[in-house]
């Protein structure tokens, strides 16, 4: 598979693992430099470390996501360090398995700025490098359940989700006349290590999921990576303001089950 995207620049958040590590081990493949930032800015480094022992170009780092001003000097080190910037992928996240009920204001707050502030700060710190480039593309993780819900991730992940769609609209209207393409990636449930822990002390539950996915499977972290190369790519230059859905289905169908 080619992207025709050899020779850019990209910038990943929560990319120490999960969609954002297997996004950066395609961007290389693909011959994209990568600047690889997280909160466990360990991990970060050592799958910069990892990418450039296989002839990637490669920088990694710690960075919360919440905060303005480490985004804006990742992104400047990235650019003097990698020579410029073309992409911005926005993965970092998390939820809190509560509802409104039981949720405390400050673990409200701190959801919502992990997932919505963090992709904000994203949009806001890579703008000036993408028009000093001339040209770029945002992509922004949203998740299914900012079309829906989730009981899962509790009230304050569907609420920031969903504020993720709304971010990723008004930014590519701001950024469209500067050649810069927005879109926002929808991954329903991806078969990350985190998953496989989860499921593999309650089959039955796993099992229930699988039945409301029509594919019948969970994703992998390398198709939804797939998907974040191909809205980078020039072959998407015409998609901007997208909600990418990246499911197995579940958003086009309900399956009752037997």
């Amino acid at each position: 598979m080619n992207f025709s995207i050899s020779g850019k620049v990209a910038f990943v958040t929560g990319a120490a693992g999960g969609i954002g590590s297997a996004t950066a081990r395609l961007f290389v493949s693909q011959g994209v430099a990568v600047a690889l930032f997280d909160l466990d800015g360990e991990g970060a480094e050592r799958l910069a470390a990892e990418l450039r022992e296989q002839g990637g170009r490669a920088i990694g780092g710690a960075l919360d996501v919440r905060e303005l001003t480490p985004f804006e000097a990742a992104v400047a080190r990235t650019e003097q360090e990698l020579g410029s910037l073309d992409f911005m992928v926005s993965v970092a996240g998390g939820g809190s398995r509560q509802s409104m009920a039981t949720m405390s204001l400050d673990d409200w707050h701190r959801i919502v700025d992990l997932n919505l502030t963090g992709p904000f700060n994203a949009i806001k710190s890579a703008t000036p490098a993408l028009r000093r480039r001339g040209s770029g593309a945002i992509v922004t993780v949203g998740s299914l359940a900012g079309l829906r819900m989730s009981m899962n991730n509790g009230v304050s992940y569907t609420a920031s989700k969903a504020g993720v769609l709304g971010l990723t609209r008004h930014a590519a209207y701001e950024l469209g006349r500067d050649n810069i393409r927005v879109n926002a990636l929808c991954p329903g449930p991806v078969n990350t290590p985190l998953l496989q822990e989860l499921f593999a002390k309650d089959h039955e539950r796993a099992q229930r999921r699988l039945v409301h996915i029509p594919i019948g499977r969970f994703a992998k972290a390398e198709e939804l990576a797939a998907a974040v190369a191909f809205l980078a790519s020039d072959d998407a230059g015409f998609i901007t303001a997208s909600t990418f859905l990246v499911d197995g289905g579940i958003s086009g169908a309900y399956v009752t089950p037997l």
